[in-house]
């Protein structure tokens, strides 16, 4: 896979990783828990978001080079981190698997078209497989093509509801307490947390002075639009928002009846559509690459048969078991929520700290023997421009430093990573010469 990704095209698929998919069953379920101030419990949750992900952003500046299984597997132990890699399997298929079922709501109501779950998912998972076995590179070109058409589409459906919204249906404001929009906030809290997304690119996502601002703007971008889209819902369908099963499917269907463009919003629901494609094709490519640290698989086909198990398990889960109504009643309003805390704000907060740790933990022991230095024979091995990887190899080229400072004329690595023989073969050379030499004197 190639999972190297450009910062514009990151920028590009935050935002529409933040808003796609939450306008379909999220917005009438927030009511269902906070009523007319669930826009509010919205905004907590977006605020939360954004402090967790400017520590992940933190932990990408910090990190030298490494990936998130190696950083992981140094602090928290190979098992540990397995298990931290099989909760966000699971948090990742749970979050595509609700968010497809609400997606084929929204194709049957809005779109008038008469389907089952087999015909629709087998379909959708061919597709989100290609761009997932190609890896998260390709899902960054697909936001760089679907961007503008989402982002034309999100701007006429906010103004062809705006003209007819009514903003006194959210007043009055947090008349219930905040406790009611806190308690909003935690049941809903298990569809956010979208970013951590980013955590499986580290190591993949070059960085310079302005990335975390770049990443965090179109956080908060993506959030405002989100809210946005909430606060229209709210003001147009008032008390009854909390009956609603699909936001985008009302709104389509009020905008229908209250102008004469006809069925204009078929074509703003289809490209919207596509925003949730995109983040389904992340979010399991997410999951596939937690799975395969799991297993250590570093194949492509090994890839392809981990995403057969998860097609496998999106065609049967939903047929067999109640899966809806266990994520509302278990996950949402239930206990399950706290399970995925673990992934979903544990991990980003602690991600600095542990990055950290790994950086100290990994610095190659087998190298210190070629380190020419000529004030201190113990050298600390400290590669400047090379990037050290959770084996002890060091991939790049570099200077080696002293434990005072004082630079050493050794080259440790070539460019692909491995050990200067020749070189380290010299340097022994010399270093026994001058002992040598010294005993003469």
């Amino acid at each position: 896979m190639n999972n190297s990704i450009k910062q514009t095209q990151l920028i590009l698929l935050m935002v529409l990783v933040i808003a796609g998919g939450k306008f379909l069953s999220l917005p009438g379920l927030m009511a269902q828990f906070a009523g007319r101030d669930s826009w509010i419990s919205m905004t907590l949750l977006f605020v939360i978001d954004l402090v967790c992900l400017c520590f992940v952003l933190w932990a990408i500046k910090l990190n030298k080079g490494k990936q998130l299984n190696e950083i992981l597997t140094d602090t928290l132990s190979p098992v540990g981190a397995k298990i931290i890699f099989a909760i966000y399997a699971v948090f990742f298929i749970l979050r595509i698997m609700g968010g497809l079922i609400d997606t084929m709501d929204l194709v049957l109501s809005s779109l008038s078209v008469v389907t089952n779950w087999i015909a629709f998912i087998v379909p959708m998972l061919i597709v989100i497989g290609f761009n997932v076995l190609k890896g998260a590179r390709n899902v960054g070109r697909l936001a760089q093509i679907f961007f503008f058409f989402i982002f034309i589409s999100v701007l006429l459906i906010l103004f062809l509801s705006y003209k007819h919204a009514d903003f006194s249906n959210l007043q009055p404001y947090v008349a219930d307490g905040f406790g009611v929009v806190a308690k909003g906030a935690l049941n809903a809290s298990f569809w956010f947390s979208d970013c951590v997304f980013l955590v499986f690119l580290m190591g993949s996502v070059t960085t310079n002075k302005l990335f975390g601002i770049k990443i965090s703007g179109a956080f908060v971008f993506g959030a405002i639009l989100t809210v946005m889209l909430d606060i229209v819902f709210l003001s147009l369908f008032g008390m009854l928002a909390q009956y609603s099963t699909s936001a985008l499917a009302k709104v389509s269907g009020f905008n229908l009846t209250s102008s004469s463009y006809g069925r204009l919003d078929w074509i703003f629901v289809v490209i919207w559509l596509s925003s949730i494609v995109i983040k389904s094709i992340l979010f399991l490519w997410a999951a596939t690459m937690s799975i395969s640290y799991i297993f250590n698989v570093k194949s492509k086909k090994g890839y392809a048969i981990i995403y057969g198990v998860i097609c496998l398990a999106f065609i049967v889960m939903p047929l067999i078991l109640p899966l809806e109504t266990f994520i509302d009643d278990f996950i949402c309003q239930g206990v399950g929520k706290y399970f995925f805390f673990s992934v979903q704000y544990l991990i980003p907060l602690l991600l600095p700290l542990l990055t950290y740790l790994s950086n100290k933990k990994s610095k190659p022991q087998s190298l210190q023997e070629d380190c020419d230095c000529n004030q201190n024979a113990d050298c600390m091995q400290r590669m400047e421009g090379a990037a050290t990887r959770g084996n002890g190899q060091i991939e790049g080229s570099g200077n080696c430093l002293c434990k005072d400072g004082a630079p050493s004329d050794a080259r440790l690595c070539e460019s692909n990573g491995k050990q200067d023989d020749k070189k380290g073969l010299f340097n022994r050379v010399k270093r026994l010469w001058k002992k040598i030499t010294a005993k003469k004197a």
